[in-house]
């Protein structure tokens, strides 16, 4: 598995960033960060007008009027004297941002709100988190790591989701071992986990090279998914690492007996993952009866419609019949694949095995097609032509041949030594 696919697959683990939902509400509030050792400052709002702007502002905000929002805020962040509400108006303002995933233009907000150390423990916190998360979305790791590590130990606080996003991030720096440490503690915290903490867990084992702890809890999640093709995948390629190709094949069996596949890319696969298991195994039968079971796949799927007629599936075809040693089917095969191809290389391959079957006319006829509309092997292409035209006694054609496959570079060698050999021989 390349680990730019698991890592395309996971998204930054989501803390609310409604946490600054609630930023202004009038009385006490329950403690959230009981634990703390921060002192929280005194409330410096004394204006009746900028608590009753405040109010108003974060009322605008609720009701999604963002616009009378901005300029309530706005204002009161230029004109009041207090701390506090400059604090309040720039959690609201940053909010506004945040909504519209402007999160560059959120984070000096937030940072300008924490920066001021007036807020009271609650609101100054959640804050210094939503900082924290900002930073990831950004991909901004390493600050993301700083700001989170903070808030962990002033705050003092247990918490899943933060520990996830820990996580999260030192998967992203490539330190999986605290990767897994973290996903651990996370999960631990919570009843109802998100499946993609598991996923970013599994992918820290994987990149460890702990095959079979990343399979434990793909197969996990695929139990309770059995349709999700995406886990189905990465448990494949697990698999396929941990050279373990006959469960990969069994898991994609299993899928395709259960209804699973609906498209053309999951026959293909399974074709491929037959086609693979053929190409390395050292007992020939069983190479033969997974090279036809992969021919075979291609052609369920074309005749019920699902894999369209064209040039990947009849190439993989083809290979797969020439595997198993069918170059008659082989050969039909990519005969089909020749008309969807833009270039001359499945024709090279066609021409190349005709000839191998002693059909040197039409190899030829297929070779001469296949230089026609390119080939990058334009040597090997005249040597097989020049080979056909010895077999068939033409050996003028044969001479013209190999001075074709003496202008390239791959080919000059051999070309020229049989060319000064019939110069010898005459």
């Amino acid at each position: 598995m390349k680990r730019s696919i698991l890592t395309k697959t996971l998204i930054v683990v989501a803390l609310s960033l409604g946490a600054l939902s609630g930023a202004y509400a009038k009385g006490q509030q329950a403690p959230q960060y009981p634990n703390t050792h921060r002192e929280a400052p005194q409330n410096d709002l004394r204006s009746q007008r900028d608590s009753q702007q405040l109010q108003e502002g974060f009322n605008a905000l609720n009701k999604g009027a963002k616009q009378k929002a901005v300029e309530i805020l706005g204002k009161l962040l230029n004109n009041t004297s207090s701390k506090y509400a400059k604090a309040m108006a720039l959690r609201g303002l940053a909010q506004i941002k945040l909504n519209a995933h402007q999160y560059s233009m959120a984070l000096p907000l937030l940072q300008k709100a924490l920066n001021l150390n007036s807020m009271p423990n609650n609101a100054y916190f959640n804050t210094m988190l939503t900082i924290a998360q900002v930073q990831a979305q950004s991909e901004q790791w390493r600050p993301a790591l700083t700001t989170l590590q903070k808030w962990m130990k002033e705050g003092d606080k247990q918490s899943g989701k933060a520990y996830a996003l820990q996580g999260n991030i030192f998967y992203r720096l490539n330190q999986y071992q605290n990767a897994i440490n973290s996903m651990k503690q996370a999960l631990g915290l919570s009843k109802n986990a998100p499946e993609s903490w598991q996923q970013i867990l599994m992918a820290s084992y994987f990149e460890l090279g702990q095959y079979a702890e990343a399979a434990k809890l793909e197969e996990t999640i695929l139990a309770v998914h059995p349709g999700n093709k995406k886990v189905l995948g990465n448990l494949v390629n697990i698999y396929i690492k941990a050279n373990e190709p006959a469960k990969a094949l069994a898991a994609m069996a299993d899928a395709k007996a259960r209804g699973v596949f609906s498209t053309e890319k999951d026959y293909l696969k399974l074709a491929k993952l037959y086609v693979y298991i053929a190409q390395n195994e050292n007992d020939t039968k069983k190479e033969k009866k997974e090279a036809i079971q992969a021919a075979q796949t291609l052609q369920e799927g074309i005749n019920i419609g699902i894999v369209k007629p064209g040039l990947k599936p009849y190439k993989l075809m083809g290979n797969a019949y020439y595997l198993a040693g069918n170059y008659k089917q082989a050969m039909a095969a990519w005969s089909k694949a020749s008309p969807f191809a833009t270039n001359g290389e499945v024709d090279f391959t066609l021409g190349n095995v005709q000839m191998q079957d002693g059909q040197y006319r039409k190899g030829q006829t297929t070779l001469h097609k296949a230089l026609k509309r390119g080939v990058k092997r334009v040597g090997a292409a005249w040597i097989l032509i020049g080979n056909a035209d010895i077999n068939l006694r033409n050996h003028k054609g044969a001479i013209y041949a190999y001075r074709q496959a003496a202008k390239h570079p791959a080919t000059r060698v051999a070309a020229e030594k049989w060319l000064r050999g019939q110069r010898r021989g005459r």
